[in-house]
């Protein structure tokens, strides 16, 4: 059984390489039985025996599949059997990776790794929220008076804009809800392709980030609003797992620092994820997402972009807020 170990850099989990898992084994258990056990034969069985814990030391090394913490380890050498017993991953991969990934990368201080196996392939890899850095806790004495409040300023009203000024050929050319929905979108050609196609995404887990833009009033429509994608932006600092997304107050305050050095106009116009299984009339966001998008992306324009992934195709819609619901919007692919 051919097993590899793929690795993750950084908090943020990055996908970086796989090393095979026998190389890491081998050397601790010749320790533990003080013999070679290079012609031995290892038989691996993975538990369903959860361990989330993360190893201590520099760097730090967690197991991302921790539904499966444990393995039961046989050695076999010449027909005999010579070792059997049940090991937790952070103690038999986590520690010889710990080690080598202190040779190899002094400066990474995080790692994670996932089990690549035949028999894992459907077990969910979680990539967990990062901590966020620089929090104060505050507490506050409810007996004197607040020194200052703090309220939300209106946003300057958007101008005006019609599809064909935003690049549509043809205010007939999108989809016969458009003429209902309160939000039409309008994707510059390379934000739409990557979504769609070239942007890489994990099979694994769901993966989102920021939609940047600019924000129009629909000319002829002065209660409807269009956006205008510039750009899809990976989130950083988020958690994730097959079946959740999760921006932190760091993903956030790192795209709100890029969108301050971009050109005047553009803003926040929302947010994508994807889902990893095929698209459906019957479902669309979560209630999770739902309940994110309406507790987060407050403005009546912003977005919810959803790609749903499926046997390598790739299907992509998108959502706005209307009151207590999430309503379908109309997009369209604006010409260069």
């Amino acid at each position: 059984m051919s097993v590899d170990v793929e690795l993750y850099r950084s908090d943020d989990y990055v996908r970086t390489r796989r090393v095979k898992l026998m190389p890491l084994l081998r050397p601790i258990f010749e320790w533990l039985l003080g013999e070679s056990l290079e012609q031995a034969t290892f038989r691996l069985a993975f538990l369903p025996v959860p361990d989330h814990g993360t190893l201590d030391g520099e760097p730090s090394v967690r197991n991302l599949r921790g539904s499966h913490g444990y393995v039961h380890v046989r050695i076999v050498v010449d027909g005999e059997l010579r070792y059997q017993h049940p090991h937790a991953l952070r103690e038999i991969v986590a520690r010889p990776l710990q080690q080598l990934l202190a040779e190899e990368y002094p400066a990474e201080k995080h790692w994670g790794f996932g089990i690549v196996a035949p028999g894992l392939e459907h077990i969910a890899l979680v990539r967990p929220t990062p901590p966020v850095g620089g929090l104060v806790e505050i507490t506050t004495d409810h007996r004197r008076p607040a020194a200052f409040h703090v309220e939300e300023i209106p946003d300057p009203e958007p101008p005006a804009a019609t599809l064909r000024e935003l690049g549509v050929l043809g205010e007939g050319a999108g989809p016969r809800a458009g003429r209902r929905a309160g939000v039409g979108v309008v994707f510059d050609g390379d934000a739409y392709a990557g979504l769609i196609g070239t942007t890489p995404f994990s099979t694994d887990v769901e993966e989102g980030g920021f939609l940047a833009g600019r924000v129009y009033r629909w000319a002829g429509h002065p209660q409807r609003y269009l956006v205008h994608v510039t750009e899809a932006v990976a989130a950083q600092r988020t958690g994730a797992s097959l079946l959740q997304f999760t921006f932190t107050g760091d993903s956030f305050l790192r795209i709100n620092s890029a969108l301050a050095q971009r050109p005047d106009g553009e803003r926040l116009a929302g947010w994508y994820h994807t889902h990893l299984f095929a698209a459906s009339a019957e479902l669309g966001l979560s209630s999770i997402d739902v309940d994110l998008h309406q507790d987060t992306f407050r403005r009546p324009w912003q977005i919810a972009a959803l790609i749903n992934i499926h046997r390598g195709r790739r299907v992509l819609r998108c959502y706005y807020s209307e009151g207590d619901e999430m309503r379908s919007a109309p997009f369209w692919i604006g010409a260069p």
